[in-house]
């Protein structure tokens, strides 16, 4: 996760594309089309910073739970996020997150476990 955030921020558009899982929902847009959107994103936004609440393995699937800052256009559009990986090629592909936006989370999110942040992300 650390290395897909630090390519969000650098515009490292390609390494993106190849972190990947082969079966995520992008990859049905062509690389060209999804590179275009990544450069896009990225240049009204700046990342400032990533904190890894939890991580977990078992086999090849891992999960990663994240806060992460970000600000777009002086917007606050940070957000927690629980990520699912999985291993493929010899590497970690992104396959699937679930994001609770900053204002659905507490004043610290750094603060979130696995089982709070599942509860936010529930709802009501």
């Amino acid at each position: 996760m650390r290395s897909r955030f630090a390519a969000f921020a650098l515009g490292l558009d390609a390494y993106l594309v190849k972190t990947l899982w082969s079966a995520h929902p992008d990859r049905a847009v062509s690389e060209p089309a999804l590179l275009r959107q990544l450069a896009a994103s990225r240049e009204k936004r700046r990342f400032l910073d990533l904190s890894i609440l939890h991580t977990s393995t078992e086999g090849d699937s891992g999960e990663v739970l994240f806060f992460a800052r970000i600000f777009e256009r002086g917007q606050d559009r940070s957000f927690a996020e629980l990520s699912t990986f999985e291993r493929e090629d010899g590497g970690w592909r992104y396959a699937s997150g679930i994001l609770v936006p900053r204002e659905g989370l507490p004043a610290d999110p750094r603060t979130l476990t696995r089982e709070a942040f599942l509860a936010l992300a529930a709802g009501p």
